[in-house]
């Protein structure tokens, strides 16, 4: 069960970086990603019942998202450099 909790912020951060990714520039990404990381680890958190245990897992479902969204921003910019160089 616990893999399966996990996979909530995973997932999410995950969407949330290819959304972001598709959007334009840097104005547009921050307040998005921002408020996305916030919502999405919050409602991770609550629709898994972590936070009945701690309200610590707030913090680490937000944090789980945000460090994921950035690596698939980071990962897909160094893909779109590398097919720009090819």
């Amino acid at each position: 069960m616990e893999i399966l909790v996990e996979s909530f912020p995973f997932v999410f951060g995950v969407l949330l970086g290819l959304t972001c990714e598709r959007l334009g520039g840097l104005r547009k990404r921050l307040p998005l990603w921002g408020g996305g990381c916030v919502a999405l680890g919050a409602f991770a958190t609550f629709c898994t019942g972590e936070y009945r245990e701690s309200l610590l897992y707030f913090a680490f479902d937000i944090g789980l998202v945000a460090a994921v969204s950035l690596g698939i921003v980071a990962l897909l910019a160094l893909r779109r450099r590398w097919l720009v160089r090819r």
